[in-house]
């Protein structure tokens, strides 16, 4: 299992975009002549909320709103699981009102802190911010489907950590390097309203193995992310010398297996039974029709 650290990383610069696509500004930024204005994160205000609270089964329920948009988003985050509910939002510079369906919902009203004034860096680590303290007051409910996770609160401060992490965030990466000895597995699906991604990374034969699989569904109104992953010792990957054929296993919250066989005919290249538990979707089919896969050497 991954830390959460390293999955709330991963999960801020993949939600940044998400975000974004939502009509959530989370990344604004200060204009400061002393330092460029992509290296610190802005103040929180009056038009952006951001709350965290402890939920059932090892969740955190992070609340995103954003009053420009009329968008809340709702991110519930274990150590190795992460799932985002986006939806329409009434939000006003003291209120912050959404429906989640059956799942819950927000009502809230920014406060007065009961803390000291917060302090955080600069996302370069060269300032040291200062805000005061905001909590937010109200109905706090989620109820995540199968039971996943349950948190019913009644007040919350501003989540300055998350804050920063995801204002902070940076999308891409280092440019490819050189190819490694290893195997990478790529499953695709993309329509509209179903994509499935699903990769398989093992950097050299015998090195840990690395899964990440993402499904993004949901009619308008109330748009789904969920993603899980998983690093594992190196049978859960395995591949031949020429990448003509590999085999993925790969440990709880997956089960059974699935092959790919590049020169089988296009119905037949990837077969199994291999399913996922995503928080809220049990037994997700990850074999099917539909699916495009590659199989390649790793980059550096």
């Amino acid at each position: 299992m991954l830390a959460s650290s390293q999955l709330r990383r991963r999960a801020a610069v993949g939600l940044s975009a998400v975000l974004v696509l939502a009509g959530i500004a989370l990344a604004t930024t200060l204009e400061t002549p002393s330092i460029a204005a992509a290296e610190r994160p802005a103040p929180p205000d009056s038009d952006l909320a951001v709350f965290t609270v402890r939920a059932s089964h090892g969740y955190e329920v992070t609340v995103f709103a954003d009053r420009a948009f009329e968008k809340v988003a709702v991110f519930a985050s274990s150590a190795q699981s992460t799932a985002i509910y986006r939806v329409p939002a009434t939000v006003t510079s003291k209120t912050v009102n959404a429906e989640i369906g059956s799942l819950g919902r927000i009502a809230v009203r920014a406060v007065p802190g009961d803390r000291k004034p917060v302090v955080i860096r600069s996302c370069d680590g060269k300032e040291r911010l200062k805000f005061a303290p905001v909590a937010y007051k109200g109905v706090i409910e989620f109820h995540g489907e199968e039971g996943f996770t349950d948190v019913e609160a009644e007040r919350a401060p501003f989540d300055y950590r998350t804050f920063r992490e995801f204002a902070c965030a940076t999308e891409g990466g280092h440019p490819a390097g050189k190819f490694l000895p290893g195997a990478r597995l790529d499953v695709h699906r993309l329509p509209e309203s179903n994509e499935l991604s699903l990769s398989a990374t093992q950097l050299r034969r015998g090195a840990a193995t690395e899964v990440w699989v993402q499904i993004d569904e949901g009619p308008e109104g109330l748009e789904t992310t969920r993603a899980t992953q998983v690093r594992t010792g190196p049978d859960a990957l395995r591949f031949d010398s020429r990448l003509r054929s590999a085999t993925l296993s790969p440990p709880a919250p997956f089960a059974g297996h699935a092959t790919y066989r590049r020169g089988a005919p296009p119905s037949r290249r990837w077969t199994g039974d291999l399913t996922v538990d995503l928080p809220g979707d049990a037994d997700y089919p990850l074999t099917g029709p539909g699916l495009r896969v590659t199989l390649e050497h790793p980059t550096a």
